[in-house]
């Protein structure tokens, strides 16, 4: 019963297009020719164009990020009481005897030409900055 309905209604609408007016297709065609506005270029571009002004947005101010100041640069210490004899002996003295290796100076007693020396060593440079007899 379905199908019997289905093909009827089918028949209903190609009857109603069947029968329709025909109308007669007409073809349109513009062919325009532009030769643009004043002058050879054109109204747009030629020898006197100016673009138009581009809005660039002002730049937003943004604060920068705080940084700590660098710390000061330190040399590295002279690490061990051997460096700094080696820097000592280097200088002439021998039968070093190494005091006290603690802090930011070294003291050492040394002897050079026969005679015993009291010297003091700054930890960081390694220099020799007191020399005194014993």
């Amino acid at each position: 019963m379905l199908k019997k309905t289905i093909i009827a209604a089918t028949a209903l609408v190609a009857s109603f297009v069947a029968f329709q007016p025909v109308e007669q297709a007409q073809a349109r065609v513009n062919i325009g020719v532009h030769l643009g506005g004043p002058g050879y270029y054109g109204g747009y571009y030629g020898p006197g164009y100016v673009p138009a002004p581009v809005y660039v947005p002002a730049p937003v101010y943004v604060p920068a990020p705080y940084y700590a100041p660098r710390p000061r640069y330190y040399a590295p210490r002279v690490s061990y009481c051997t460096k700094a004899r080696r820097k000592i002996r280097n200088r002439g003295y021998y039968k070093i005897r190494a005091i006290d290796c603690s802090g930011s100076r070294y003291t050492f007693h040394a002897k050079r030409g026969g005679v015993w020396y009291r010297l003091r060593v700054k930890a960081r440079s390694g220099r020799i900055y007191k020399v005194t007899y014993l």
